[in-house]
């Protein structure tokens, strides 16, 4: 049976905001996605017409966040740690949710095998066939939060 579901913590919402940035006015990323704020995809039905204010971006954050929890709800098949949470999240909403859904990370997560899942992370640095090596010190930052996590046993 799996525990109350768990919402992202201070200490997860810092880990996303440092490696995802903000940027008050919006940009193409490497995929050529339109992003404003902390890592916001612009929808289609989204207009910014100017420059966001620190307030807005955090909302934006959160109902980011809000939805990437929904998705990891649906999913978890076991029950996390806050910092594996906290972790998760912050991959999920790095990599989009569907990407995040089908990776071999949740698959690994959901059998209990942290350290494959670990090792499939770790990699987990492709963008439309390109290593993208800016994303290599948030996936360790996160591996390292998720590993905060994980219980000891002693044989």
């Amino acid at each position: 049976m799996l525990q109350q579901p768990l919402m992202i913590s201070p200490t997860g919402v810092e880990l996303i905001k440092k490696y995802q940035g903000l940027s008050l006015e919006q940009y193409q990323d490497e995929r050529g996605m339109w992003i404003i704020g902390y890592g916001h995809m612009i929808a289609c039905y989204e207009n910014f017409a100017g420059p966001l204010t620190p307030e807005t971006a955090d909302a934006l954050l959160m109902l980011d966040i809000q939805r990437c929890q929904c998705l990891i709800q649906q999913c978890l098949e076991i029950s996390l740690t806050q910092p594996q949470y906290d972790a998760v999240v912050s991959l999920a909403l790095s990599c989009g949710n569907e990407a995040f859904y089908q990776s071999p990370i949740l698959k690994h997560i959901n059998a209990g095998d942290f350290d494959r899942a670990l090792a499939e992370w770790e990699k987990a640095i492709v963008l439309n066939g390109r290593k993208v090596t800016s994303l290599t010190p948030q996936r360790q930052a996160e591996c390292a939060l998720f590993t905060q996590g994980c219980e000891i046993t002693v044989a």
